[in-house]
């Protein structure tokens, strides 16, 4: 009796082409992207390429993030503000400039993270922040007791 040869015990193929497979899968899915990354310019002698591309227009579904202005002075003077009321809708730019009329006060609204300095008589402070939410606000002087004492608004957002 003869001995039986060994059956094809070639290389083998298939596993070796489900670990490439496996690899080229990997790599593909990892690629980075082919976008230019934008990097911050530090020296005016670096030129950064322009890559423009286009705004979509928006729906009538869209709406536009600021819709407008509203600007207000508001004057504070011991234990008071004038005026004590703003008005806005949700989305406008708001601007309110503060003229310190006599002692020592600020302008704050914890809700939208507003603060001016410290203001001494004689001396505004401006501050701009976006409406972006709804709702009845409190604006006040942060000095001492001055909230305490009545140095309150109200700024509202329909």
């Amino acid at each position: 009796m003869e001995p039986q040869k060994p059956k094809n015990q070639g290389f083998p193929y298939l596993p070796l082409l489900l670990i490439l497979g496996g690899v080229g899968i990997y790599f593909l899915l990892n690629r980075p992207s082919t976008k230019n990354p934008v990097t911050e310019n530090t020296s005016t002698s670096q030129v950064r390429p322009v890559i423009e591309e286009e705004e979509p227009e928006p729906s009538a579904n869209q709406v536009n993030p600021v819709q407008n202005e509203v600007r207000a002075t508001v004057e504070g003077s011991p234990f008071k503000f004038s005026p004590n009321t703003i008005s806005a809708k949700v989305g406008d730019k708001i601007i309110v400039t503060f003229k310190n009329m006599e002692g020592t006060h600020d302008f704050v609204i914890d809700e939208f993270n507003v603060a001016t300095k410290m203001t001494k008589t004689g001396e505004t402070d401006t501050v701009e922040f976006i409406a972006d939410k709804a709702g009845v606000f409190e604006y006040y002087c942060s000095v001492g007791e001055h909230r305490k004492m009545g140095m309150v608004g109200t700024l509202t957002v329909e």
